[in-house]
């Protein structure tokens, strides 16, 4: 049986949404606490586990790629999981930009900042260095992924896909900056596969599956 909706159920649920003031009890603030500090505790263990290897490299290279690489994931994090007085947080536009900005602006940061020490992108590396380390930085993304969703659950009625591509796009990033602390390789093709490409899958699932995990669902 086909159950019509009434024609103005959008604008009235938009409304609402907009009088709705962002969620501040103590409760939710602690709740959403422990999720930062949880999935900030579940990378630094896995990072803590592979531990840190220069490689080679400078530590000042290290030290400014890494801090650049922070500050991008920060900013996109920002965009995708911030909320102003309603709950309806950053706009599409926001969220699409940081997005698909994430990716090429954390490959264009440390390609530039190779300038400086260009002997760090020798050696190339192998496929299997490459594979290996997408894979890492996939699993290292666990935990920000996690911390970042559970911010914005079930709070978007209006673009959970963009919401979700942003919160993708925002812990694949987290993810390559965990991994920058181990990975020796900077060699360009390395660096695109390995730990930027999974900025792309990262924010391709947040798309996929934003509309579930953080569309409004109306109550009964």
């Amino acid at each position: 049986m086909t159950v019509l909706l009434p024609p103005d159920i959008r604008a009235r649920v938009l409304a609402r949404a907009k009088e709705t003031p962002s969620p501040d009890a103590s409760a939710t603030r602690r709740g959403n606490l422990a999720a930062v500090v949880l999935g900030l505790a579940t990378a630094t263990t896995m990072i803590a586990a592979l531990g840190l290897s220069l490689g080679g490299r400078p530590l000042a290279f290290v030290a400014v790629s890494a801090a650049g690489w922070a500050a991008i994931a920060f900013a996109a994090s920002a965009m995708a999981a911030g909320r102003k007085r309603t709950m309806l947080g950053s706009a599409r536009v926001v969220l699409v930009a940081g997005a698909l900005a994430a990716a090429p602006a954390i490959f264009g940061w440390v390609m530039g900042v190779t300038v400086g020490w260009p002997e760090v992108r020798e050696p190339a590396g192998t496929w299997h260095n490459h594979i290996a380390c997408l894979a890492a930085t996939m699993l290292l993304s666990i935990g920000p992924i996690v911390a970042l969703s559970y911010l914005r659950r079930t709070s978007d009625p209006v673009h959970p896909r963009a919401t979700g591509a942003a919160i993708g796009a925002a812990a694949g990033a987290w993810g390559g900056v965990l991994i920058d602390m181990h990975c020796p390789l900077v060699a360009p093709l390395h660096v695109a596969v390995a730990h930027v490409l999974p900025v792309v899958l990262y924010a391709a699932i947040g798309a996929l599956v934003g509309g579930r995990m953080f569309g409004v669902r109306l109550s009964r």
